[in-house]
């Protein structure tokens, strides 16, 4: 079984509401017999809330990540083919996942998850070894970005390649799930309600950390909307 990701991007002349539909509603008749997973990340009207969280290194942002689990990425190229019926632009990847923090309370198939999803694009700087990236990252990183936050949901997915030549650079991509009032309450996505010193702490914390391995120049941050489809 492996894993893909693909960044997205709607046709000029539909809105985001109709390219929404058409991920909910016509994408899993499409590829479902192709799929054994698929998750829907969109972009909506509900975390507009979330724009100051939002990063873009390389505009415009997608309007919709995927995450589709497989038998092979050799069916890429078929999925891909429905993918670009409906999009202006695609970017995939394969992908190994890491689930460090998994919601028990899951959200019925096809329907809204809790909170939101935050997706994050991760490069290396070049002035780092691949080995350093990743051992500051799954060994030192992970755990603060747990402890310092509220994430109920953490999936580490790994990049073992690019299914576009024209792809980013992209080493990592992280999923984090935050309850909602996290989109404009500082206090409640660090973990601190109520707590002034607390956030300050959890801020610091986390802000030393991923200086020492994220690249702010090469990074995208995408709050979006989660749905489970397959």
């Amino acid at each position: 079984m492996e894993k893909l990701a693909y960044q997205l991007w709607k046709k000029d002349d539909d809105s985001l509401e109709t390219f929404k539909e058409l991920l909910l509603k016509n994408l899993s008749k499409d590829i479902g017999k192709l799929v054994s997973e698929l998750q829907i990340n969109i972009a909506d009207a509900d975390v507009l809330p979330a724009n100051n969280l939002a990063q873009s290194n390389y505009p415009p942002a997608p309007n919709a990540v995927i995450f589709i689990k497989v038998k092979s990425y050799f069916l890429a190229d078929t999925l891909e083919s429905h993918l670009e019926k409906i999009t202006n632009k695609i970017y995939g990847f394969v992908v190994s996942e890491s689930i460090i923090l998994d919601n028990l309370k899951k959200s019925p198939l096809g329907s809204r998850s809790e909170g939101f999803s935050q997706v994050v694009f991760l490069e290396k700087p070049e002035s780092m070894s691949t080995y350093d990236w990743f051992n500051h990252w799954t060994n030192h990183h992970t755990n603060i970005a747990i402890q310092t936050q509220s994430n109920f949901i953490y999936v580490q997915n790994t990049v073992v390649r690019p299914l576009q030549k024209a792809s980013p650079s992209f080493i990592a991509i992280v999923e984090e799930c935050f309850p909602s009032e996290a989109m404009t309450d500082p206090e409640v996505f660090y973990d601190a309600k109520n707590n002034p010193e607390q956030l300050a702490k959890h801020a610091q914390i986390m802000m030393d950390s991923c200086e020492k391995f994220i690249d702010f120049n090469k990074i995208e941050v995408i709050p979006t909307s989660r749905y489970r489809i397959i």
